[in-house]
């Protein structure tokens, strides 16, 4: 089952907003993998609330624009 819906694989414009998502986790410490995101429901789950409780704005911002594309948030 995929936690990342089909759209990441089709859009590349969803895919980079993933590896953006990814490098601004990294940036405050948090490292994401990004084949994991895409299938494991609970884990994108979890990287999506931690990017939603950071100080970063912008990853917060990232965070809500990529709440849809997981299928168990």
């Amino acid at each position: 089952m995929n936690a990342i819906s089909g759209q990441a694989s089709v859009g590349s414009h969803t895919f980079l907003d993933l590896v953006d998502f990814k490098w601004l986790m990294a940036g405050r410490g948090w490292w994401v993998d990004l084949s994991r995101l895409q299938r494991d429901v609970t884990y994108a789950g979890e990287c999506l609330q931690r990017g939603l409780s950071s100080g970063s704005e912008l990853l917060r911002q990232r965070s809500v624009e990529l709440m849809p594309l997981c299928q168990a948030c």
